[in-house]
């Protein structure tokens, strides 16, 4: 007969608690920008969502695109400001967020130097994983930015620590040159617990970085072209009208598009803790997107092909993003009675290994809301997301409790499950939870 394994769902998990990163702490993020108008967008989403990471610095920076940068201006500092007014409100709804202090204490400037720029532009199309380096930083000053940076990765600290990369990297790439030249024994450990995520490459940084400090992990971001960038959803002009720009606080009112043009936003979605855990591996997917391994350099990762399509693994996520978007402006202004928030999954953490052949159940059932809406559960298999190629059975998949059978394998494989509990709420929020099975022959 076979053995019934049971998954008690035992910890209760919620976008904005801290996840199981090995250290028991938020994601460490540090983003460069450079202050291009779909930047300006994508920061107001981010500041919305600095309840869900811990926030090391923000960085100005330039890029190709907009080779003197834009820190002389004060659209950040607008942004702060406006961030501070609704700062008490946010609270009611998440008391993670950071205090409009601390986020002015971790701003920073970067590299803004258009000479390390020089004759790019026409190559901008040429900056792909695996291409020539066309510049190094070793005569470059440094920056606020690329110290802050260098201060952050020599911290005993051993959590993984996301660098992004909104415009360009040469910040990063001046602040990885000093920690090899002047801190040698600290080097590997620092830059080791790097993730690096890039919207392109937008100067040399990419190709520097990726063949002069290969502890660095690569991620190389393109699909975000045609899912989220200019034109990918012309539809939401009036989701931004009615949902961020009006009555929807002083950050909400900054929203300088007319619509959901955020090239940039893919990046820091790939750390926000919503069950999902796509910043643990680049070949989880979420709504960061997914990544798989380029062969020709030791850690680097370009986007990869859900069912086929390279911009499936962002755009099966982007309403799900949108109404959870949504629902944080709400907290600008809404008490917490008349605001939505997403389920409550209570589901065990730790992955499971099983042999082939045997059934496992996966239980939700004690899943609550915390508004009280009634939830919805689906469960699938994101196939492309694990090693086994087969296709999996899932019995019961719009019910709380599943059962599957291990596949059989020769070798040992992973499959991955994703659960999904979406409310009734206006919008309606999703919460999600991955278990990946480890199956041995």
């Amino acid at each position: 007969m076979i053995k019934i394994l049971v998954i008690n769902l035992l910890v209760l998990f919620t976008i904005g608690n801290l996840l199981a990163l090995g250290q028991n702490s938020k994601p460490r993020v540090i983003v460069m920008t450079d202050g291009e108008i779909d930047d300006h967008s994508s920061m107001i989403r981010f500041l919305m969502y600095t309840c869900d990471v811990e926030v090391c610095a923000i960085i100005e920076t330039n890029s190709i695109f907009q080779r003197d940068g834009h820190s002389k201006e004060d659209w950040y500092e607008k942004q702060l400001e406006a961030y501070e007014e609704i700062y008490p409100n946010l609270k009611k709804h998440n008391p993670d967020y950071p205090t409009p202090k601390l986020l002015k204490e971790v701003s920073f400037i970067g590299d803004e130097d258009h000479d390390h720029l020089r004759d790019l532009r026409d190559k901008r199309w040429e900056l792909v994983p695996g291409a020539e380096i066309t510049f190094t930083p070793e005569n470059w000053e440094d920056t606020p930015g690329s110290d802050k940076i260098v201060e952050v990765l020599l911290e005993k600290n051993p959590a993984p620590v996301h660098i992004q990369a909104w415009g360009g990297g040469n910040t990063a790439a001046r602040a990885f040159y000093k920690l090899k030249r002047e801190y040698p024994n600290d080097y590997i450990r620092a830059l080791s617990k790097v993730i690096m995520y890039n919207i392109w490459y937008q100067d040399g940084a990419g190709n520097y970085i990726e063949q002069n400090h290969p502890e660095v992990t690569m991620l190389y971001c393109g699909s975000f072209a045609g899912t989220w960038n200019y034109k990918s959803q012309p539809s939401t002009k009036s989701f931004i009208a009615q949902n961020v720009k009006s009555d929807h606080g002083p950050l909400g009112a900054l929203y300088p598009q007319d619509y959901i043009s955020e090239g940039d936003s893919p990046a820091f979605l790939y750390t926000v803790t919503n069950g999902l855990k796509n910043y643990e591996h680049p070949t989880y997917g979420g709504w960061g997107g997914r990544f798989t391994k380029f062969d020709q350099l030791e850690n680097v990762y370009t986007d990869a092909k859900d069912d086929g399509d390279v911009k499936k693994s962002l755009r099966r996520w982007v309403d799900d993003a949108n109404n959870d978007f949504e629902a944080r402006m709400d907290w600008s202004v809404k008490s917490y009675e008349k605001a939505n928030h997403p389920p409550k999954v209570q589901i065990k953490m730790k992955d499971i290994e099983v042999k082939s052949g045997k059934a496992i159940i996966l239980n939700a059932g004690k899943t609550t809301d915390p508004d009280g809406d009634e939830v919805k559960f689906n469960w699938w298999y994101y196939k492309d997301a694990g090693s086994f190629e087969g296709d999996i059975d899932l019995k019961d998949e719009g019910s709380d409790k599943i059962s599957l059978t291990a596949p059989k394998v020769d070798k040992t494989e992973t499959v991955h499950i994703i659960l999904e509990v979406s409310d009734n709420g206006n919008p309606s929020l999703k919460t999600y939870q991955r278990i990946i099975v480890k199956v041995n022959p």
